[in-house]
């Protein structure tokens, strides 16, 4: 990657590079940091000789636009909307009428009875000293005053408390008649009244998309399908030529872990919107299977593997992982690198290292006031072997096979069952596979058996402790042995990016290179 970030404030969209093939748009709905897939599609095709801009979203309120590589970043803030009150919140302001608006508010007025109870007690060891003011009230009458509104304050306040259980209940029956509605109601654009993040991340990126009028709109993932897609036939209204490719990176009826609504809304968002792609691109064999069945795609979409980019010996050190625990050559490492949520099922890790004696474990993940990622903390100084545990930062995506290559083993301990885990070839096992280590796996559908075809590590039963121990230990007896598949030089070439990019380069040739077809209608 060449060039340094700069900060500059969006000006009028400059002449097209010379020899240009055309202007990309890629669109992501996140902060783009630590999205590797996005930002090395982003810097290959910008290589490849594309005008490219990569659109985001920002976290800190306020626009960002500047250039890093060879590619120009456009972070826009969401706008703050507040979502429609739901039937459960109209019907719980009937039942509970007397509830404060809010447990804040309760919460003061809990106060004020306080300092009003400390006043009367005040008032009455005072009584007779003189200085009581025109206005002299009756002790007797203060306080029936106040057990009136000690009474009044303590109803309210015990209706806010069932309010809110009534509004956490775990029954979801009305939940679901509602929802049900909508649908019947909405059909496949239900999502407009199920989930009002898609209705904001709209409404921050469509402008960015117009104003920078691309030749060719990169949709990354579930979010930005419907909005490139809506954004494309806006220009295409106007004349422009532009075309649209969705990178799928999971199957979106599959994300289980997904609220109920929100998953129903994005399942009918992808199922509306993705027939306006001209071109698929997904993160798997099986997952490309199941777009096809799924969504009756006339052709197989092509498969771009998340593998990371090869080592570049020219990149400055950075450093090991080994080093940055502070532990020597003998004592046994274990990797974790990624995402910290509760469906990777990562406390097993931790669980395992108790029983494994002096195993040391990394886990380089995302934000560290993350609640889950406190739990993990929290769960290592209970079993006590917190001093076994190092919690380190992201590494750059281009420098991390280099910065795990010290360790002994990579861990996934992926939960089996949702069908995302089940078909995922993800991209830990092509970093920890360019890191030379060994890999520990369950036993979800896809990686276990690559890793079972590679004899490259061990997989374990999904959820048992004691199948992971036992993998663990099968490895630190002997890791060089797993290391063996790493001596292919075909095979660790096809598992780079470089290798994987072509198929990228394939498809914006075929849709706005020189033989791409003619402009397309524009659909209302």
């Amino acid at each position: 990657m060449s060039g340094e970030a700069s900060e500059r404030k969006p000006g009028p969209l400059g002449p097209r590079p010379e020899g240009a093939p055309g202007r990309v748009v890629m669109v992501v709905a996140n902060r783009i940091d630590g999205d590797s897939r996005v930002q090395k599609s982003a810097q290959s095709m910008a290589e490849e000789g594309w005008e490219v801009h990569l659109v985001g979203l920002s976290d800190t309120g306020k626009p960002s636009h500047y250039r890093h590589g060879d590619v120009e970043y456009h972070k826009i803030p969401v706008p703050k909307m507040n979502a429609p009150k739901s039937l459960r919140n109209r019907l719980s302001r009937l039942r509970y009428p007397l509830a404060y608006p809010s447990s804040l508010r309760a919460n003061h007025r809990q106060t004020r009875i306080k300092i009003e109870r400390i006043e009367l007690e005040a008032s009455r060891d005072e009584a007779g000293r003189g200085d009581d003011g025109l206005l002299r009230v009756p002790r007797p009458a203060r306080r029936l005053g106040r057990k009136v509104q000690r009474f009044w304050i303590g109803r309210r306040i015990d209706q806010t408390r069932a309010r809110a259980r009534y509004l956490e209940a775990d029954d979801r029956f009305l939940e679901r008649a509602v929802r049900r509605w909508w649908v019947l109601l909405l059909g496949d654009r239900v999502w407009r009244r199920l989930d009002y993040d898609a209705i904001r991340i709209e409404a921050a990126l469509r402008p960015e998309i117009l104003r920078l009028e691309p030749d060719l709109v990169h949709a990354h993932d579930m979010y930005p399908i419907g909005l490139c897609a809506r954004a494309v036939l806006a220009l295409q209204r106007k004349g422009k030529r532009v075309k649209l490719l969705y990178d799928a990176h999971e199957f979106v009826p599959g994300c289980d872990s997904l609220p109920a609504d929100r998953l129903e809304s994005l399942t009918r968002y992808e199922r509306r919107y993705l027939p306006y792609a001209d071109a698929v691109v997904t993160v798997s064999g099986p997952l490309a299977e199941l777009l096809k069945e799924t969504h009756g795609l006339a052709r197989l979409p092509a498969v771009v593997l998340n593998a990371p980019l090869a080592a570049d010996a020219s990149r400055p050190d950075p450093g090991n992982v080994r080093a940055s625990c502070g532990l020597g050559p003998e004592t046994p490492l274990a990797v974790y690198s990624g995402w910290a949520a509760p469906e990777r099922k990562i406390e097993l890790i931790i669980e395992a290292a108790r029983l494994v004696p002096e195993l040391h474990v990394a886990l380089l993940t995302n934000r560290p006031n993350n609640p889950y990622l406190k739990s993990l903390v929290a769960l290592g100084e209970e079993y006590g072997i917190g001093d076994r545990l190092h919690f380190l930062d992201y590494v750059d995506y281009a420098d991390l096979p280099r910065y795990l290559s010290t360790a002994d083993m990579g861990i996934h301990p992926m939960q089996s069952g949702p069908v995302n885990h089940e078909i995922a070839l993800p991209n830990k096992f092509f970093e920890y596979s360019h890191a030379k280590l060994p890999l520990v796996v369950s036993d979800v559908k896809t990686l276990s058996a690559e890793v079972r075809r590679l004899g490259n590590g061990e997989v374990f039963t999904s959820g048992d402790l004691g199948s992971l121990v036992a993998a663990i230990e099968k490895i630190l007896v002997d890791p060089d042995a797993y290391r063996v598949a790493y001596q292919d030089e075909a095979l660790m070439a096809e598992y780079t990016w470089e290798r994987q990019v072509h198929r990228y380069v394939g498809l914006y040739e075929e849709l706005i290179g020189p033989a791409a077809d003619p402009l397309p209608r524009a659909t209302a």
